[in-house]
């Protein structure tokens, strides 16, 4: 009788046993298979939580699509033309998108690489970029919106700036293993112009200097043009790179990930295509104003132009230099721009100027707008005498 009592509980622990596997294995797939689910793009689209047979489907069609959309051939050959190098592949590539490619260190925001191309675009060369800190390179307003982008904490992956609307949206909730593992990132920040010389940019067989209009000399004494950033959170060093190659000192307690970005110049930083130091910059200057029209920044040039210094202008509402006859057209121009959010906007009309006559300018304004909040921070003005 005992012999039989323990044969039954042998058996009964033994299915309990087995029932307690068959549990923990469930409880892993379904595990698995969420956390596929969130970082399979179409599934995370869909407003309900997909089955698991639909997810695992929709995981092999995004990575037909990856594999699809790589950049090797099917026989495993690079994809690029035999008569270019990788370094002339690379300069035809950043060219066409008149930016230049660089990578950060995430936890640090130390530069880990710069291309050449930066020199066109900002004025400034790889050595000025090159083991330098991001956070000294941006506007010191745009400082802890840069520190945001490169978390990698949570809370933070998958922001991406809708251009069209200017906001901020979420890519949605990613898994902690992909936050260092392709997470995207779109942003725009403003950047330093340095002093770079077009000679020097030609000599090294640069591009030549980008036609473009900054946003004119900040509080701080920089000027800065705005500059759009898209790239990913890699894992840092890659895969077959030693770690013997990194800076010793971000051996230790660093989480190893980098942002890989291309900047290019933001459109509406370039209202016109006139350089600040083309043949017509004596007749032109640039002006930046509160949202409700008063001057917070006037540049040199406007004494050439109007004959005010910029400290008689500073403070003033525009429209008390106007001519009457334009103040409602202008007023009603001004708003629109705010209306447009972004979009540059011309327009003609008549200001006072010093010896009290009346000068045509054309005023090419675009509103620049924060790009985590949405709001309005200045509208930039591009004017230019039209005598």
């Amino acid at each position: 009788m005992d012999e039989d009592s323990m044969q039954d509980k042998e058996r009964f622990a033994r299915r309990e046993n087995h029932s307690e596997i068959e549990r923990r294995r469930r409880n892993k797939m379904t595990s698995y298979i969420s956390e596929l689910s969130e970082m399979v793009p179409t599934c995370n689209a869909l407003a309900r939580k997909p089955d698991k047979l639909t997810i695992l489907r929709m995981a092999v069609a995004h990575l037909k699509t990856l594999r699809g959309t790589g950049n090797t051939s099917s026989d495993g050959s690079s994809y690029r033309p035999s008569f270019l190098t990788d370094q002339e592949l690379k300069h035809l590539i950043l060219e066409a998108a008149d930016g230049f490619l660089f990578v950060l260190a995430c936890d640090t925001g130390r530069i880990i690489y710069v291309s050449d191309s930066v020199a066109p675009v900002l004025h400034q060369s790889q050595a000025d970029w090159f083991n330098a800190c991001i956070y000294d390179l941006v506007h010191p307003d745009d400082v802890e919106k840069l520190r945001e982008q490169l978390s990698t904490q949570e809370s933070n992956a998958g922001r991406i700036l809708d251009l069209k609307t200017g906001t901020v949206k979420k890519e949605g909730h990613q898994s902690s293993m992909r936050l260092c593992m392709g997470s995207r990132r779109g942003f725009i920040c403003r950047m330093k112009i340095g002093n770079l010389s077009p000679d020097s940019m030609c000599s090294s067989h640069l591009p030549r200097p980008r036609l473009r209009n900054s946003l004119g000399t900040s509080t701080d004494g920089n000027s800065y043009a705005v500059v759009h950033c898209t790239g990913y959170v890699k894992n840092w060093p890659p895969t077959g790179v030693s770690m013997e190659r990194l800076d010793p000192e971000d051996a230790h307690g660093s989480s190893h990930c980098c942002l890989v970005a291309i900047g290019r110049l933001q459109v509406t930083s370039t209202p016109n295509n006139s350089d600040l130091m083309g043949s017509n910059s004596s007749n032109e200057f640039i002006s930046r104003h509160s949202i409700e029209g008063k001057f917070t920044f006037v540049d040199q040039r406007v004494q050439g132009v109007l004959g005010y210094s910029p400290q008689e202008l500073l403070g003033k509402m525009v429209y008390e230099f106007l001519h009457p006859e334009d103040q409602t057209h202008i007023k009603e121009s001004f708003d629109q721009v705010l209306k447009l959010k972004g979009q540059v906007m011309s327009v003609m009309y008549r200001f006072r100027a010093k010896n009290r006559e009346w000068v045509w300018l054309r005023t090419s304004s675009f509103a620049f707008l924060n790009p985590y909040s949405s709001d309005i921070e200045y509208v930039v003005c591009t004017n230019t005498s039209a005598k």
